[in-house]
Order: C-alpha cells, then sequence, then structure tokens
C-alpha cells in the first residue's frame, strides 16, 4: 500500500500543527480525528524522526520540528513507513521479468511507481495546505 494509516495520520497531525504553536495530544485527536493510542505512537515516532518537537510539563504537546516548506508527501511516507511501492516486486524486484522474457506489467507498474513519487515530491506540505 503507498499511503499508510500511519503516515495519513502523521499527514494530519502535520495540519494541526502547522500553526507553529503547541498542541497536546487531545487537541491533535480532536481536531483531525486520530485515535489516542495511534497519535502517541505517530508522534514519539515523528519525535524520533525529527519532524516534531515536544513539550514536556503541565503546558506541554507537540509542535513543529521542521517548516513545512521544507517537506513533503514522499518525506513523510519515507520517514514513517520506509516505503512507497505499491507493490511488492517494486520493491524486491520481478521474478518474471528477464533479459529474455520481460514481464511487461512489472515494467508498467514501476512507470506508474515512477509517476506516483515524482508527484508525492512536486509539492511540499506548506504549499498543499495552502
Amino acid at each position: 500500500m503507498l499511503i499508510t494509516r500511519r503516515s495519513d495520520y502523521a499527514l494530519r497531525i502535520c495540519r494541526v500543527l502547522q500553526d507553529g504553536k503547541i498542541h497536546n495530544v487531545t487537541e491533535i485527536c480532536q481536531a483531525e480525528d486520530v485515535p489516542k493510542a495511534f497519535a502517541y505512537k505517530i508522534l514519539r515516532e515523528m519525535e524520533q524522526k525529527s519532524i516534531v518537537h515536544s513539550e514536556r510539563g503541565n503546558r506541554g504537546g507537540y509542535c513543529l520540528n521542521v517548516s513545512l516548506e521544507d517537506i513533503t508527501l514522499f518525506d513523510i511516507v519515507m520517514e514513517l513507513d520506509d516505503d512507497v511501492s505499491m507493490i511488492h516486486c517494486v520493491k524486491e524486484g520481478c521474478p518474471r521479468d528477464t533479459e529474455e522474457q520481460p514481464c511487461r506489467m512489472h515494467e508498467e507498474i514501476v512507470r506508474i511507481q515512477s509517476i506516483l513519487v515524482t508527484e508525492m515530491r512536486r509539492k511540499s506540505i506548506a504549499e498543499i495546505l495552502g
């Protein structure tokens, strides 16, 4: 799958945090319909990848640690899922795709995959959110 639920939620979290303010998990979850259990896990991953920063304490929460002008859909998906392959043969290679007998299906999927990656890199998250 190209965009998993984890990446989708990470993008939603970015949408909440785009204002530059600190938001707690409850605010994030309510604003974007992200289940709390997922939010904590994803925010922890995003913090480990230096996408967000956490503030501890009574008025704590999360804020962006990067500019949304500097990251794309592709960046978020790669940071959270580490793969944008549509199907496994794009990543692992197609055993039916040989020099003697090329796999036309594999070639077409690779072509489409290339277009998707290019488009995911085309705009920053800031541009998408306007």
